[in-house]
């Protein structure tokens, strides 16, 4: 592993979860309720973020490992 890939890893995984977070925020209907009913579940975004960046982070030994397991054996 590289920084290179582990900078690429971050930053992918920082806007995927800006992208995602804002979608939930936006779309969430206990907004439309009133003011001691909004939450934001930041938990969620918490959690996709770290494993957006465990999977881009890990992407090629995975792809490398499923290629290993599925590819017929001669």
């Amino acid at each position: 592993m590289t920084q290179k890939n582990i900078i690429s890893s971050l930053v992918m995984a920082l806007f995927s979860a800006i992208f995602v977070g804002g979608i939930f925020y936006l779309t969430d209907n206990r907004f439309s309720a009133s003011d001691e009913d909004k939450m934001f579940s930041w938990g969620f975004v918490l959690i996709y973020f770290v494993g957006m960046f465990i999977a881009h982070l890990f992407m090629n030994q995975m792809m490398q490992f499923f290629k290993n397991l599925f590819v017929k054996k001669k």
